[in-house]
């Protein structure tokens, strides 16, 4: 069954928000690939953000998507994100603001691939 326009908009809004949310995360958890890069000049953001960051965005998957859809969500996007995040690591020794965007892209597609998967 076809989901009615606003859920779709719903999940179109929760892949957006909840794909950039996880980004501070990243950063606070990496390194940055190169000390003189724009990635390590953007600096680490403090746990206290990280939190509302990752707290902001469980509450907008789990408000457009509900319980289930959010959870599901939640965790394909991180899963999706840590992917590229350790790729990078592994291959460049950290992030750099592609790398950074490289996740969110990841993220958001995962979330919308879970949005058509609890439909």
């Amino acid at each position: 069954a076809a989901r009615p326009p606003p859920a779709v908009l719903g999940g179109l809004v929760a892949a957006h928000a909840g794909s950039r949310a996880i980004l501070p995360w990243l950063m606070w958890r990496g390194r940055p690939a190169r000390d003189d890069g724009l990635a390590a000049a953007a600096g680490v953001p403090q746990g206290a953000a990280v939190a509302w960051s990752l707290g902001l965005g469980a509450l907008v998957l789990l408000l457009a998507l509900g319980l289930r859809g959010g959870v599901v969500a939640a965790l394909v996007a991180a899963g999706a994100a840590l992917i590229v995040a350790r790729a990078a690591r592994r291959q460049i020794g950290g992030y750099t603001g592609d790398v950074l965007g490289a996740a969110q892209q990841a993220a958001e597609a995962a979330i919308l691939l879970a949005v058509a998967a609890c439909a």
